[in-house]
């Protein structure tokens, strides 16, 4: 077969479908496999490939076997996937946006690319030329195009998004533009064509060629046709039998493309060069320029930020029907996986997060949440980290305080701060990134030596330098405000977690009201110092205006100068 038979018409459509499934199939097949294999924790060797996918199928089987779960099932689809009110909460420029792109494409794909399976099915005597089938169609396509400009104007001004907006998200934006503006410039390049009007002829038409030139004239005046190097004679009498034949023959098939209220108007602009056009068929050339830039994207969309597409919709379900109180553990290590492909790369976490500000200090991406994300999914997936790179990324990881605004507020239902605990576990395993950490490695050498559940504790009296020291302090001397009233407790994360207070030093108001009797040596081995995720709630929870957060700052410190000298 010759090789401009390959690289035109029906050939070209072929070849390259086939390609493109064959690489959307390849790649989701590989990313089904990955969430199942892939693991991101100390436990990456805990479960089998096996074990896991048991556990999602059993955890699937309770959700289909009780109408309960149904009923939140079908609830989290239609208030989280279809309205996706979640988002709309947050910000109603966002939501819009995302609903523009969403829907509008879905319309097309659904309705227009799968046209033969879904359209035809479900319309009797559909086609793509009738009305209000070229109206809808200029619907979703203006929907997309307006989504896609709010998507620009977002990444282009909000302050945040600009700081972590890469190539490949502005790539899938224009690629997305590309499939828009070639099906518009499509439809108009159909419209104008001498070459569509004849084929339309040839294949389906009974006329005389007597008949021809008063179809012609009708097409020409109210379709926009353009016939170049032909004079085509416009009377009345002519234009009334042309609007005669175009009823018993055209009809059925073709409306008015007026109804195509953006494609027509493009018409029009294009018609000064219609006889180019229509010379050199480039109604052609933009059928196979947009097809290709679809069947581009569908064997792009496994392997890009396109996959969310597919996945968070599952998130959103999972996040509606468990939120995050998942009970098996292989469906954990399944869900942080998972997790990574639904991120839609918003931006959300990002702007709501309370370190975001250390950016501009430490100038390190990975303090940014969405940032994380990717770089942790890019390690799951076998792209490691150079000694440099993962010395920054541990930085970040770090100065998270793990105060669970991200999963709160992200719109994909992504349950963040397990995979930051997971991530810093793996960290804690395979280097010590902190200063914390070389602290806890230095306690537990001193850990027969702390109180027992059971054992009282023995108040040794005079005077002691930490205590003064903390008295001099701004933020330190309020802990003798403290009247143990546990709200510092009962509002800590920490401790929520834990469950267990028992023992000395596993409670914020337990630190406190030592200092107050002056004994900071259980205070520096307490454990709530060292696990504190600096998330303030504690302090911001305080009655009394107790500095909880920052007088664990300053006895970190103070440790660590005692133990390190610096």
């Amino acid at each position: 077969m010759p090789l401009y038979d390959l690289l035109t018409g029906f050939n070209l459509y072929t070849w390259s479908f086939s390609i493109a499934s064959a690489v959307f199939c390849i790649g989701i097949i590989y990313r089904i496999i990955g969430f199942f294999r892939l693991s991101i924790g100390p436990q990456r060797t805990g479960f089998t490939t096996t074990s896991r996918i048991k556990a999602f199928l059993l955890g699937l089987s309770g959700i289909l076997v009780s109408p309960v779960r149904i009923l939140h099932l079908f609830k989290a689809v239609i208030l989280d996937v279809v309205l996706q009110l979640p988002l709309m909460r947050q910000n109603f420029l966002k939501w819009f946006m995302h609903i523009c792109i969403y829907w509008g494409f879905a319309g097309l794909f659904f309705f227009h690319a799968l046209e033969g399976y879904v359209s035809e099915v479900i319309f009797p005597g559909y086609q793509s030329t009738l009305s209000p089938f070229m109206f809808l169609r200029n619907i979703a396509g203006v929907m997309v195009m307006v989504g896609v400009g709010i998507a620009i104007y977002r990444r282009k001004t909000n302050f945040r998004l600009k700081q972590i907006s890469k190539h490949p998200d502005y790539l899938a934006i224009a690629l997305l533009g590309l499939i828009m503006i070639s099906g518009f410039g499509l439809e108009a390049a159909k419209i104008i064509s001498s070459g569509v009007f004849y084929d339309m002829v040839e294949e389906y038409g009974s006329l005389d060629e007597e008949e021809l030139p008063a179809l012609k004239a009708v097409w020409q005046e109210e379709f926009n046709v353009q016939f170049p190097g032909e004079v085509v004679q416009i009377t009345p009498e002519l234009m009334e039998e042309g609007r005669i034949l175009n009823e018993d023959n055209c009809t059925v098939c073709h409306s008015n493309p007026k109804e195509a209220f953006v494609s027509y108007p493009l018409s029009i602009a294009m018609t000064p060069v219609a006889g180019f056009f229509n010379r050199n068929r480039l109604d052609l050339l933009l059928l196979n320029i947009h097809f290709l830039s679809c069947f581009l994207g569908l064997a792009y969309l496994p392997f890009s930020k396109f996959l969310h597409i597919l996945t968070t919709p599952v998130s959103l379900m999972i996040s509606g029907l468990a939120g995050q109180q998942i009970k098996r553990d292989e469906n954990k290590a399944t869900r942080r996986v998972f997790d990574l492909s639904a991120c839609t790369q918003c931006g959300t976490c990002t702007s709501h997060c309370a370190v975001g500000a250390l950016y501009e200090i430490f100038d390190n991406p990975w303090v940014f949440p969405s940032e994380r994300v990717t770089r942790i999914r890019e390690s799951a997936w076998g792209r490691p980290m150079d000694p440099e790179s993962r010395d920054a990324f541990s930085q970040g990881s770090f100065i998270c305080t793990m105060c669970n605004k991200c999963s709160q507020l992200c719109p994909a239902g992504l349950d963040l701060q397990d995979i930051w605990k997971a991530t810093r576990d793996q960290l804690e395993v395979e280097s010590l990134p902190d200063p914390v950490i070389r602290i806890r490695e230095l306690l537990k050498k001193h850990e027969s030596k702390k109180p027992g559940l059971y054992t009282p504790l023995v108040i040794k009296p005079g005077e002691n330098p930490v205590v003064e020291s903390l008295k001099k302090s701004f933020q330190g001397a309020t802990f003798s405000n403290c009247y143990t009233c546990l709200t510092c407790t009962n509002s800590c994360p920490v401790v929520a977690v834990a469950g267990e207070t028992r023992e000395f030093g596993s409670a914020p108001h337990q630190v406190i009201h030592a200092l107050v009797l002056g004994q900071t040596e259980l205070t520096k081995d307490a454990s709530i110092v060292w696990n504190c995720l600096t998330c303030y709630k504690c302090q911001e929870n305080c009655p009394q205006g107790v500095r909880i957060t920052d007088i664990f700052y300053q006895l970190k410190n103070i440790v660590h100068h005692q133990e390190f000298g610096i």
